[in-house]
């Protein structure tokens, strides 16, 4: 009898390999497939946006969602609790006022509340004012019978009553202006807690640090347990934390991160040039730049001392540049700096401290921007 001939190990070692090998290919392959499916943009019809959103959302020229709206939205209208950071300019003001509006179209119908039913809370009154131009225009192109106020604290109160005279179905305000309106009576708090279905935070990093706390605590304590609370955030902070434990029900935390971006990336249609120079060159190099119009649009300078600040000011009213020193900590001070540059100004310099005076003659306008105190409408008052 012959003996039986075995194929040798080493034989059927390479085609095994082989057979894992296709095996752990097609795994792979399916992985990817499913993580690309993940990864492929939505449509706002896939995300379940109204027709009449969309429609409007085109009108403007905007076609497809931003990443922190295909994420966010989906969480919103379905009711969740939502914390979501991502970057500024990254499209968090329409990731929430398109849900919220989509969720008062399928109430239109109900009876007029005696209180606004959503609440978005800013920290100045600039930013309460772009977003109440965004849902503005946005209610207008949907057509629909919804109406949106803003209240400052600013505001006669025979202004805020009229404003909410029409039983406005969104309150776009600061956090300050709400205990004002309640000490007032422009605002029941007792209707408000019968009403109030969607609260938003935005811009929540910087809420606390403006010094809102108690104005915040005094609206969450009137806040129903049934309303969806949305926190907008451009950083991760203690504060936001702080706030999250506040008011929130077992948020979904949402933070994105788009591509190698770190913390603050720099947009890329900003352009950067640096200067080599001296300490003692500094201010030629300010002088020329502002003197020859070397920048031909609007200038913002950071100061890092209250000392190279004033020195700053002093020389620059020696070349007849008017200088106008200006207390701007109040609450919403480092964006009254932001928005008087918009409003005018020339050139701004932001620093911290100090104390102010006005001289010069009007020739061009510089702003020092310290860490005082003045009246809101100062302003307008020198102006």
């Amino acid at each position: 009898m012959g003996k039986a001939k075995f194929k040798p190990a080493d034989d059927v070692k390479p085609e095994v390999e082989e057979a894992e090998e296709v095996e752990e290919q097609r795994d792979a392959g399916e992985v990817a497939e499913e993580e690309e499916e993940e990864e492929k943009e939505k449509s706002f019809e896939e995300l379940g946006l109204d027709p009449r959103l969309i429609r409007a959302l085109s009108k403007k020229g905007i076609e497809k969602p931003t990443p922190i709206q295909q994420t966010a939205i989906p969480y919103i209208l379905g009711g969740k609790d939502v914390v979501a950071r991502a970057k500024t300019g990254s499209g968090k003001t329409l990731a929430y006022l398109l849900p919220l509006l989509q969720k008062l179209f399928s109430d239109s119908g109900r009876k007029k509340e005696p209180a606004p039913c959503a609440f978005v809370l800013v920290p100045s009154r600039e930013l309460c004012q772009q977003v109440y131009t965004e849902v503005s225009w946005l209610i207008e192109l949907c057509r629909v019978q919804l109406k949106a106020v803003q209240l400052t604290s600013s505001m006669p109160v025979s202004d805020m009553r009229n404003a909410l005279a029409g039983l406005p179905e969104i309150l776009v305000t600061t956090p300050a202006c709400i205990p004002k309106c309640f000490a007032d009576g422009v605002l029941d708090p007792a209707a408000i807690s019968e009403s109030l279905e969607i609260l938003v935070l935005d811009e929540a990093d910087l809420l606390l640090s403006y010094g809102y706390e108690d104005n915040l605590r005094s609206v969450t304590s009137i806040v129903p347990r049934r309303c969806q609370c949305l926190l907008m955030s451009a950083t991760t902070s203690s504060d936001v934390e702080k706030l999250k434990k506040l008011i929130l029900h077992n948020p979904v935390v949402l933070t994105l991160q788009e591509g190698s971006d770190k913390e603050e990336p720099v947009p890329s249609n900003v352009q950067q040039f640096w200067i080599s120079c001296s300490a003692q060159d500094k201010l030629l190099h300010i002088l020329a730049l502002l003197k020859l119009e070397v920048v031909q649009k609007k200038v913002l300078i950071f100061i890092n001392t209250i000392d190279m600040g004033f020195k700053l000011k002093l020389f620059l009213e020696k070349v007849q540049f008017f200088i106008t020193t200006v207390k701007a900590s109040w609450l919403e001070g480092e964006h009254v700096v932001f928005g008087k540059v918009i409003q005018g100004m020339d050139n701004v310099f932001a620093i911290e401290g100090g104390a102010g005076t006005y001289s010069g003659k009007p020739r061009k306008k510089v702003v020092i921007a310290d860490s005082g105190e003045i009246p809101k409408d100062k302003w307008d008052e020198e102006r």
